[in-house]
C-alpha cells in the first residue's frame, strides 16, 4: 500500500468483513467513518512534517487491521450516547471507552519528542 485511497478501501474491506462476521448486513461500511478513524489515528501518532504520504501510509498500514477494528468499534457504538455500559431486554453491553477503545490504538506510532 502505497497511497492513504488504497489504505482506506482496504480498511473499509476490513470492516465490513468483520462486521458481516457478526451477523450484521451492509452493503458498504460508512465511509466517514473510515476517514474519521483514519484522521484520528494519524493525529493521535504525530507524524513528523517532513513525512510524505508514503511514509504515514506504510506506518499506519502496519496495523491496518486494527484501523479496521477501530471502525468496527465507533460504527457499534453509534446511538450509544457516550455510554460505557447498557442493558436492555437481557442483553448487555460494556465498552472499555465510549471513544475507540485504547487497546486498538496503543500499538499505533507516537513521534513526540521531548526536547
Amino acid at each position: 500500500m502505497e497511497t492513504m485511497n488504497e489504505l482506506t478501501e482496504y480498511v473499509k474491506s476490513k470492516a465490513k468483513e468483520y462486521l458481516e462476521e457478526t451477523g450484521e448486513t451492509i452493503d458498504v461500511f460508512p465511509s466517514s467513518i473510515v476517514d474519521f478513524v483514519i484522521e484520528y489515528i494519524s493525529q493521535g501518532c504525530h507524524f513528523p512534517s517532513h513525512f510524505t504520504e508514503k511514509n504515514i501510509v506504510s506506518d499506519l498500514a502496519k496495523g491496518k487491521n486494527s484501523l479496521a477494528m477501530a471502525c468496527v468499534d465507533v460504527y457499534s457504538k453509534a446511538g450509544a450516547e457516550g455510554q460505557t455500559s447498557h442493558s436492555e431486554n437481557s442483553i448487555s453491553r460494556v465498552y472499555d471507552s465510549s471513544w475507540i477503545s485504547p487497546k486498538i490504538t496503543a500499538n499505533f506510532p507516537n513521534y513526540v519528542t521531548i526536547l
